[in-house]
C-alpha cells in the first residue's frame, strides 16, 4: 500500500493568558489529563520538552495501550510554539508519521490555539480520520481543561476545507 497523505489544521480560542495555555500544554502530566479522549489513556514514559529533546508515549484503551509512538521535539519557543514529529505503531506496525505544530497567540479573549499536522499515513486512509479526529478531540480538551466542557470553539475546516 503506498502512503496517504494530508494536512490537517485546526484551532481554538481560549479564554486564558497564553502563559496558562502554554504551562498545560508543556506540562507532561497536564497533558495526559486532556489529551486522551473519553474511555482511552494516554501514558508518557518520558518526555524531554525542549528543542532537540524527546517524548515517548502509550495511548488507547486503558486496559491495553496498543498504540506506542515517539516524539521528536524540532523546536520549541517557550509560549510561542513547538514543531515536533510524531510517529505513531501498533505492536511492530508503523501506523503514520507527521510533523506537528502547535502555536499560541494571542487573541482578544485570550489564546488562539492552532495545530496543523502534515500526517503519512502507512495503513491508509482510515489513520488519517483517525489523526484528524483525535487532534479535535485533543484541542478541545485543551481549552475545556480551562473552562469546561461546551465552551471551545474550534474550526470547522482543515487545510483542506473540508469539515474536520
Amino acid at each position: 500500500m503506498n502512503p496517504t497523505t494530508d494536512t490537517i489544521r485546526l484551532s481554538t480560542e481560549i479564554a486564558r493568558p497564553r502563559g496558562d495555555v502554554w504551562a498545560a500544554f508543556a506540562d507532561t502530566e497536564a497533558r495526559q489529563q486532556w489529551s486522551a479522549p473519553a474511555g482511552e489513556r494516554v501514558i508518557y514514559d518520558c518526555d524531554d520538552f525542549r528543542t532537540g529533546g524527546r517524548a515517548e508515549y502509550r495511548c488507547g484503551s486503558p486496559e491495553v495501550l496498543e498504540f506506542s509512538a515517539a516524539i521528536d521535539y524540532i523546536h520549541v519557543e517557550v509560549e510561542n510554539f513547538a514543531v515536533h514529529t510524531d510517529t505513531v505503531w501498533r505492536g511492530d506496525e508503523l501506523l503514520a508519521t507527521g510533523v506537528v505544530t502547535w502555536s499560541f497567540t494571542d487573541v482578544p479573549a485570550g489564546t488562539m490555539v492552532t495545530i496543523v499536522n502534515q500526517v503519512v499515513s502507512f495503513v491508509g486512509a482510515d489513520m488519517i480520520d483517525g489523526s484528524r479526529k483525535g487532534h479535535r478531540i485533543v484541542i478541545e480538551q485543551l481549552g475545556a481543561f480551562f473552562t469546561g466542557p461546551g465552551q471551545v470553539r474550534s474550526s470547522t475546516t482543515d487545510g483542506d476545507g473540508r469539515p474536520a
